[in-house]
């Protein structure tokens, strides 16, 4: 049984999230909310954590089958029980895995992740939270290359990484031969630097969209555009 004190409550669904070394985030809200899954059947949400963009995604796309994978033990566990206990349970499936060692045979049109990235400059003596938060076991060039195995050819793949990524990204979507179609900007406030950035990439070649994202004009007073966003899920938006 969960401690009711740590469960993050939404509009339609409750994150239990006191095994896990994660907890609900914004950006895991945001890579959620923003991605384009309106047409996706097949759907792969790799590092899931407590399951958060996996049950935002059941929410959002009803004819969607989501697969989510999450190596460390208690935080699959606890993405697990939230499973069961939303409304969606059917087409929630969990796959405690190492996403390195992940094989199958199904193609996914969407494969979305809020990655690990912080390097081993910044290693925590906490093993749990090291497997959520560091890319040591997980390289954004190796999610990539792998991801790009299991895709459609007309599939994409959906990201929340800090902006200092962007150049790396575009240095593996060149060398794997993708395509960056779409990227937003995110700011915290209108005077701050972009702090995270939201991307669609794909085989496909399209002009590429780009857009911004302020999330609050002061503390807890959030802007048009992110509670436009937002809105379907937390409770007081």
């Amino acid at each position: 049984m969960s401690d009711k004190k740590d469960i993050f409550r939404f509009k339609q669904f409750a994150v239990a999230q006191e095994q896990t070394a994660m907890k609900v985030g914004t950006d895991g809200v945001l890579l959620g909310a923003w991605a384009d899954i309106k047409t996706a059947e097949n759907i792969l949400d790799i590092a899931t954590g407590t399951g958060l963009i996996a049950l935002m995604c059941a929410q959002r796309q009803p004819l969607a089958n989501i697969d989510a994978i999450e190596i460390e033990p208690t935080a699959a566990r606890q993405a697990t029980e939230n499973f069961k206990n939303s409304s969606w349970s059917e087409r929630l499936h969990l796959i405690q895995i190492d996403f390195n060692l992940f094989v199958t045979k199904k193609k996914y049109d969407v494969i979305i992740s809020n990655p690990p990235y912080f390097d081993e400059k910044t290693l925590n003596p906490d093993k749990q939270r090291n497997l959520a938060r560091h890319n040591q076991q997980l390289p954004l060039s190796t999610l990539i290359s792998r991801a790009k195995k299991i895709l459609k050819p007309d599939g994409n793949i959906q990201l929340i990484l800090p902006a200092d990524k962007l150049n790396d990204l575009k240095q593996i979507c060149h060398r794997e031969q993708l395509n960056l179609n779409k990227i937003c900007y995110v700011r915290g406030h209108a005077t701050a630097k972009v702090k995270r950035i939201l991307v669609k990439i794909s085989g496909i070649a399209t002009p590429l969209k780009e857009n911004h994202l302020i999330i609050e004009h002061a503390r807890h007073h959030y802007t048009e555009d992110y509670i436009r966003l937002t809105r379907d899920f937390y409770l007081k938006m």
